[in-house]
């Protein structure tokens, strides 16, 4: 499994799909896709976005990314780092930014691979080369 973390627009996607050789028809959206069953592509984008859709319908979104996890053992996470820079007001935004934060904890100590990404260069945190 990896985990690919960087800021939005960073060139996450694009560098991992030429590096693992596969296309944007193999990339699930967590913006837009289903929720029940989750796609099972081989990778999957804009994991703090789907914690967040998640948890707008009231699901847990470590409980249920982790279930994922162990049934996709070659499964591809990308998440833009969402915790940084100012406290949001609103309770649910934080209860967002802490879900995305938990996720990205627990898929970061699943994965065997876990890059940041930042202006398309992409930085070892764990496991495998650069």
């Amino acid at each position: 499994m990896k985990l690919v973390i960087g800021g939005r627009a960073q060139g996450k996607c694009a560098l991992l799909l030429a590096r693992e050789g596969l296309s944007p028809a193999d990339v699930c959206d967590g913006k837009t896709c289903p929720l029940d069953p989750l796609p099972e592509t081989p990778v999957t984008n804009h994991v703090h976005l789907l914690a967040r859709r998640l948890l707008e319908a009231g699901r847990d979104p470590v409980e249920i990314l982790a279930r994922y996890a162990d049934a996709h053992p070659d499964a591809i996470f990308i998440s833009d780092e969402v915790g940084c820079g100012v406290v949001p007001l609103d309770p649910f935004d934080r209860a967002w930014r802490e879900a995305a934060g938990r996720v990205c904890c627990m898929l970061a100590e699943k994965s065997d691979t876990v890059l940041r990404v930042y202006a398309g260069i992409p930085a070892v945190i764990k496991g495998g080369e650069a």
